[in-house]
């Protein structure tokens, strides 16, 4: 076995580029993929520095990742069950609430990196 498959890193980068082709078709996660410019040429221009603008970036490349894997989570249960069903919802409100988390971080990043550089 090679120390690197080159066939399964293509795999996996088709699996990939095909779940973010599928996250684009979510309203949210386009509004936040369409964010990830705005939020760099604001940090063009702030100038923050390397460490915060690095944090910001990948703060909310994680939102990105948590809204995929809430679709994600909503296309399973939307498979096992059409009808209402309070687990369900439980579930969904949970990677719902993952989400709302993932942003509040991101404005305490946000209010941390303009307090040290204002």
């Amino acid at each position: 076995m090679p120390l690197i498959d080159f066939r399964h890193l293509a795999k996996a980068g088709v699996y990939a580029l095909a779940g973010l082709r599928r996250g684009w078709r979510e309203n949210a996660f386009r509004h936040e993929a369409l964010m990830l410019p705005v939020i760099i040429v604001l940090l063009l221009c702030i100038r923050p520095g390397y460490g915060w603008s690095a944090a910001a970036i990948v703060a909310w490349l994680l939102v990105m990742a948590l809204e995929l894997l809430n679709s994600a989570i909503e296309e399973a249960f939307d498979l096992i069950t059409t009808e209402q069903n309070e687990h369900v919802k439980f579930g969904k409100d949970m990677a719902s609430g993952a989400i709302f988390l993932g942003l509040a971080a991101n404005a305490v990043l946000w209010v941390c990196m303009l307090g040290s550089v204002l």
